[in-house]
């Protein structure tokens, strides 16, 4: 009946225009009862999961465990008692969903609880167990199950990864007693930025730090067996390392290193210089395992045991084959999990790929829109906190482009291809091609291109040229023959095979490099306002979920949110969270770096947010900074000069001639300068400070009052402002102040102009 109604509403716009709003009042509710019998609410239940863990890490406090549980029981309960009526069962059960997506974050941050380093320790010695080893170019980083610390700190953390700037000579499952720094987990470089301390948290990570010396095998504290997470860990690398030995050993150089990251997931061996060239052809996805192998490897075996059972027409006939062969490659893709590592991008991509075969093996389809959903359901139930992080984003908002593509495009193709000159089966012999390959590797790009700028600020522009290379090297050569070599190990004739594959790496490796050598390929952009992306997400989950005309509500929902997406303001000041290393605009309008000392990985990070290709080492970065005993000075945009004092013998000097001042120190009484108290940065972490028409805005890495299981523990006692304004007697910006809260009105007006 709807497909009726909204077949027969378009012509009668044209017949009756004084109709035309009931007409499309018409149109909108058929197509609104299409979409319901079509199921695409089903398809929206993720999407009010997301919502409701998008509130959850929106929350300024850590939520009570009962609260959101006895909101879900009692919405479920309501949904149950209203599906008779079925819009407010839609209704209630959309909240149901957003509460179990809240109701799964909560649980998650309650079952990962642990202790987090309170502060910045001195040298200590560390006890401990070998969790996991990666092996870098200028050193080894450890992940380490602690059992003694000596001096011990409050709130010693049980795990902790630490880096050695030297080789170690140990192995996963050792003991082992080092000397090292340790510090809570980073916060945010900058308001808005990666906030490592809350992957750190999810990771169950407490502390990280640098070794000082060497690490030594043994510990007197850690006799008898390790617990039972390091077992595990030590048995499978021991799998792993025999696999790496093999490989390298038949595959020497970088292609080893790369095939040996294909099957292990380590890629410790793989040269930075690689890497960089994979990121600018947009091929580095290739080097981590992800769903790109995963669904690779469960496609070859799937494609294998099928084909090999058709053969026998005694069981092709009889027996249900297909469900046999997507088994057995759920249980290859199972393995390959456990010996890659099972990263938490590769239990994601493992979740999807499971979801999809066991619909194979249930004689559903095997990539659906519906599929899709089932896959994001679990994986936001397992891991909630994967919703934040670019992993996710990217790979689902590739696949649901992919997905709706083919979905639109193959009922028209399969229509026209009765004509033999008819496009739809020109369209449906390039499906399979390299034309088909293009244009997946577009569509899935300009899904993901949102998604890359806002979480790494860059957009390559080659990368559909690079997957039209790269990829087919790897899928359809060596891929197979990487299988095939592990098959054949147990009879010592896998070198061979592994020989060729790296000659096909070798290739892969070549046409990668060709394409970064193209010019201009790699764009810098700036920060995106998080508006926007989740204006365009909604766009793009409008046009890629709806199967009726709904669907091109998405097209102008996208446009507002690549309008709003760009974030135009830029500080004047930017203090990382440690308030060590201070930045300001000088009269050109560039970043320069006041503080004697710098946190390079937050300028990097900074300049990397404004589209500025400069490095954190470049000599550009202190032109018109003066440095001495004292402390330092630069010319500000705007006019005035900011100080940042070393000594507070420093600071009468620096509030006479400055306009700003940035100081750990208590100014003298008077002072004419705008003073930004560092000790504030313990409460409210990294800093913008804005100096708007309006007035000063501050931006905090940290909201106001907010206290998460993440954060890095606050000092006691009271909260010094973070602006001190002359003119005022209240302090002018209470720490931590909400990155929207009210701007203060500028008094520079009355403050004598400073000396240049």
């Amino acid at each position: 009946m709807a497909a009726a109604v909204a077949g027969r509403a378009w012509p009668l716009a044209g017949v009756w225009p004084g109709l035309t709003l009931d007409v499309w009042k018409g149109r909108l509710r058929a197509w609104g009862a299409l979409e319901l019998e079509r199921g695409r609410a089903f398809l929206m239940l993720p999407v009010a999961m997301g919502a409701g863990i998008l509130l959850y890490f929106a929350a300024p406090d850590e939520p009570a465990l009962a609260a959101p549980l006895t909101l879900l029981a009692a919405l479920c309960l309501v949904a149950f008692r209203l599906r008779q009526r079925y819009a407010a069962f839609l209704v209630v059960s959309a909240l149901a969903a957003m509460a179990a997506g809240f109701s799964s974050a909560t649980l998650k941050t309650h079952w990962m609880k642990h202790p987090v380093l309170a502060a910045e320790t001195g040298v200590v010695r560390i006890e401990a167990w070998v969790e996991a080893l990666e092996k870098r170019e200028a050193g080894d980083r450890l992940t380490l199950h602690v059992t003694a610390v000596s001096p011990a700190p409050d709130r010693m953390p049980q795990r902790i990864r630490v880096t050695s700037r030297m080789r170690t000579a140990v192995a996963v499952g050792q003991p082992v007693t080092l000397m090292a720094r340790l510090r809570p987990p980073a916060d945010p470089a900058a308001p808005g930025h990666y906030d490592f301390g809350r992957d750190a948290y999810f990771m169950g990570l407490g502390a990280s730090g640098f070794v000082i010396g060497a690490v030594t095998v043994g510990a007197a504290s850690a006799t008898g067996n390790p617990p039972w997470p390091v077992r595990l860990r030590a048995g499978l690398d021991t799998v792993r390392s025999a696999i790496s030995t093999r490989i390298r050993a038949a595959i020497p150089g970088p292609a080893g290193a790369i095939a040996d990251a294909l099957v292990t997931g380590k890629r410790d061996g793989i040269p930075e210089g690689i890497n960089e060239a994979m990121r600018a052809a947009g091929t580095y996805h290739i080097l981590s395992i992800s769903g790109f192998h995963m669904a690779l490897v469960a496609a070859l075996i799937f494609a294998v045991v099928r084909g090999g059972l058709a053969l026998v027409p005694a069981l092709a006939l009889t027996r249900h084959v297909k469900a046999w062969a997507a088994l057995v490659a759920l249980l290859v893709s199972t393995a390959y999990l456990v010996i890659s590592g099972a990263e938490v991008a590769t239990q994601r991509s493992w979740i999807m790929i499971a979801v999809v075969l066991l619909g194979v093996a249930l004689d559903r389809g095997a990539l659906t829109l519906r599929t899709l959903a089932l896959a994001a359901v679990a994986v936001l139930v397992i891991a909630p906190e994967s919703l934040l992080g670019p992993s996710f984003q990217m790979s689902f908002a590739a696949t649901l482009a992919l997905i709706a593509g083919y979905v639109t495009l193959r009922p028209w193709a399969e229509r026209q291809s009765g004509d033999p000159a008819g496009w739809g089966r020109s369209v449906l012999i390039v499906t399979n091609g390299v034309i088909g390959l293009a244009s997946s590797s577009f569509v899935a790009s300009l899904a993901t291109t949102p998604y890359a700028a806002f979480h790494f600020n860059t957009v390559h522009l080659y990368g559909v040229a690079g997957n039209l290379l790269g990829a087919p090297i790897i899928e359809f050569f060596v891929m197979p023959l990487q299988i095939l070599a592990l098959l054949l190990w147990p009879f010592g004739w896998d070198k061979p095979i592994w020989a060729l594959a790296g000659l096909g790496i070798d290739l892969f490796v070549r046409s990668g490099e060709w394409v970064a050598s193209w010019p201009g390929g790699r764009i810098i952009v700036a920060s995106l306002h998080p508006t926007g992306l989740l204006t365009l997400s909604a766009g793009f989950i409008i046009l890629g979920l709806f199967s009726t005309p709904l669907r091109w509500l998405g097209v102008p929902v996208v446009v507002l949110g690549l309008l709003i997406a760009p974030n135009g303001q830029r500080p004047l000041l930017l203090i990382d969270g440690e308030g060590a290393t201070v930045a300001a605009r000088g009269p050109d309008g560039r970043l320069r770096v006041v503080s004697a000392r710098g946190n390079r990985f937050a300028v990097q990070r900074w300049l990397i947010g404004e589209a500025d290709r400069r490095s954190a080492s470049d000599e550009t970065l202190q032109e018109g900074v003066r440095c001495d005993p004292l402390g330092c000075a630069m010319p500000l945009a705007g006019g005035g000069r900011i100080a940042v004092p070393r000594h507070p013998d420093a600071l009468s000097d620096d509030c006479r001639e400055a306009r700003i001042v940035v100081t750990r120190n208590d100014p003298p009484a008077g002072c004419a300068a705008i003073v930004v108290d560092l000790r504030a940065v313990a409460w409210t972490g990294a800093l913008r400070i804005h100096d708007e028409p309006a007035g000063w805005r501050v931006e905090t890495a940290r909201p106001a009052g907010a206290d998460r299981p993440w954060f890095r523990p606050r000092p006691t006692g009271e909260v010094p402002p973070v602006l001190k304004i002359p003119g005022r007697a209240e302090p002018a910006v209470p720490a931590g102040n909400d990155p929207e809260a009210e701007t203060i009105p500028d008094l520079d007006e009355s403050v004598p102009e400073p000396a240049q």
